[in-house]
């Protein structure tokens, strides 16, 4: 039988280890970038499909693959330390 209570102190809820800034401000530009060199081609992909027929769209679908890999770029490490779980 356990004695643990389910009505823990705010204290015990932190991560033995202590979290720098920089995780925390890495972290979100990580999962933005992530999610944009995921959905970008999707974007691509609905451009294409609806035709280049002006230079505007043109220069759109240009601006989204540079957005695809800047998102791969910067979203590289996001979630790499649960690959191994």
């Amino acid at each position: 039988m356990s004695s643990a209570s389910p009505f823990r102190s705010p204290t015990d809820a932190l991560p033995g280890d202590s979290v720098d800034f920089r995780t925390l401000a890495v972290r979100p530009v990580q999962f933005v970038g992530f999610w944009t060199a995921v959905l970008a081609p999707l974007a691509s992909l609905a451009l294409l499909l609806s035709g280049l027929d002006e230079r505007s769209r043109l220069l759109l679908l240009v601006g989204v693959f540079f957005a695809n890999v800047l998102g791969l770029i910067v979203g590289r490490g996001y979630r790499a330390d649960r690959a191994s779980v």
